[in-house]
């Protein structure tokens, strides 16, 4: 018996040695015991590993002000992110430009470069990316420019060109109307934005023929008539409007519906819109609509200078419209138009956009005396400030929607340009506060000026304040 206990004990201890013993490490890989003291931790931090501390589930945290985010929200690191406010993350249209790190974002130009006009706003375009800078997002601004030679033939050859180059964000231009034509459609047609420092064609901006990409800050023409319906109707009492205008011509039909709708609006009343086929010779029709609507004021939307002259003549030969207040168009503010009307344009008004911005604030004296610094003479024209609040509504522009990547790359989309555009109220630049209309007119400069012709004789045609005896015609408002 006592033999059977010594065999199971000498089995037991053979086989704790066997597999017990195989758990521990050898003297090589045993890492070394330290001796813990009462006054220290019982758990050893090994040297190198970050250290994590976490609040207990039951501790209590004080309340903030500030929101947590959720444990699976990224906090905000000094990298650039793909997002152009912290709540909006950008979808780039099919437009969208991309510019490797460093490569420069080009501003196209399409002005009458070969004309001093076009020089005066090139040069408002230079100032304006100046004192913007010179870049965006570490990404250098370069101009690229065209001369447009004021025709459409070159404004279609430079649009054309201007649209399909991918470093072109956007572009500054036309200097003519003329060559705007074609360029808006083209510019816009490729989701990019034209800018215009002179244009002043209201069917730019007209609502059945404005292009998407199409902006201004020069005035628009249509505004000239503010004056002539806040002249007629406070100063000379006039209640009754009678319009006559080419017909078949959009900017003509245009001009009509835009005085007709400015008389009603300050209380008037648009008793006749007649449209008249040029070069008329036959005025009885014109005439009789003229006395059975018993106009208190005629107003003529005419091109030509014969044309608007022979009317003039027939109207004053009728006894009972004789004494009846004309006003006319600018595009009959010219000495042609006085060769052909004579003495029967005397007391005809006049009106003409206004283009002259306040010249004595803060804003536009600088830009005055940088340009002076910059090119060592005054401004040629008063193009060049429309040019400088162009282009800095345009670099703003492209400031809020560019995104940078985290590889120095940059994404721009023009049509979130068109968006923070069409968005903008109250802009303060060198002409002034610019607010952009749902149909691209930006201009701080409102209203017109209204002129009244003092003679016939055109050797006497020359435009000017009231209180010059040789104006003439002669401004009377305001």
């Amino acid at each position: 018996m006592l033999n059977k206990i010594l065999a199971l004990i000498s089995i037991l201890l053979l086989a704790y040695m066997t597999f017990g013993c195989s758990q521990t490490p050898s003297p090589e890989s045993a890492a070394p015991v330290e001796q813990v003291s009462q006054s220290q931790p019982a758990t050893e931090v090994p040297t190198g590993i970050p250290t994590y501390t976490s609040v207990p589930t039951d501790t209590i945290v004080p309340p903030t002000d500030t929101p947590v985010p959720p444990t699976n929200t990224p906090l905000p690191t000094n990298t650039p992110t793909e997002t152009l406010t912290p709540s909006i993350t950008p979808t780039f249209s099919p437009q969208t430009l991309n510019f490797p790190a460093g490569a420069a974002v080009k501003i196209g130009t399409l002005l009458w470069e070969s004309n001093e006009i076009g020089v005066d706003s090139l040069r408002g375009i230079e100032l304006a990316v100046r004192d913007f800078g010179g870049e965006i997002l570490s990404h250098p601004i370069e101009l690229l420019s065209y001369d447009e030679e004021c025709n459409e033939l070159a404004g279609q050859r430079g649009s054309q060109l201007l649209a399909l180059d991918d470093t072109v964000v956007g572009v500054i231009g036309t200097t003519c109307s003329r060559a705007a034509l074609i360029a808006a459609k083209a510019i816009s047609d490729k989701g990019k934005v034209i800018i215009s420092p002179s244009n002043s064609n209201p069917e730019y901006t007209a609502p059945d023929s404005h292009q998407g990409g199409y902006f201004r800050t020069f005035p628009n023409d249509i505004q000239a008539l503010n004056a002539t319906t806040q002249y007629t109707f406070t100063e000379l009492g006039s209640r009754r409007l009678a319009n006559l205008y080419i017909a078949n011509d959009k900017i003509q039909t245009l001009w009509s519906r835009h005085i007709c709708q400015l008389f009603q609006d300050i209380g008037g009343e648009c008793v006749l819109e007649r449209a008249v086929l040029p070069g008329t010779t036959f005025w009885e029709p014109v005439i009789n609509s003229l006395l059975e609507a018993e106009p208190d004021l005629i107003h003529l939307t005419f091109w030509d200078n014969k044309d608007a002259g022979a009317l003039v003549t027939a109207i004053r030969n009728t006894t009972d419209l004789a004494e009846i207040p004309i006003a006319v168009w600018e595009g009959l503010n010219n000495p042609g138009f006085l060769a052909e009307a004579g003495e029967n344009a005397v007391g005809i008004y006049v009106s003409t956009t206004n283009a002259e911005y306040n010249k004595d604030t803060l804003a536009y004296q600088t830009l005055f005396q940088d340009y002076q610094a910059m090119f060592n003479e005054e401004p040629v024209s008063i193009f060049h400030a429309y040019a400088y609040d162009a282009t800095s509504l345009l670099l703003k522009a492209i400031s809020q929607v560019a995104v940078l990547h985290e590889d120095g790359s940059l994404s721009i989309d023009p049509l979130a340009i068109r968006d923070v555009l069409y968005a903008t109220v109250d802009y303060s630049g060198a002409t002034g506060y610019l607010t952009c209309s749902p149909y691209g007119d930006c201009s701080a400069v409102q209203g017109g000026k209204l002129y009244q012709f003092t003679s016939g004789n055109p050797d006497t045609f020359n435009p000017g304040p009231a209180d010059l005896l040789s104006s003439n015609p002669s401004q009377v408002w305001p």
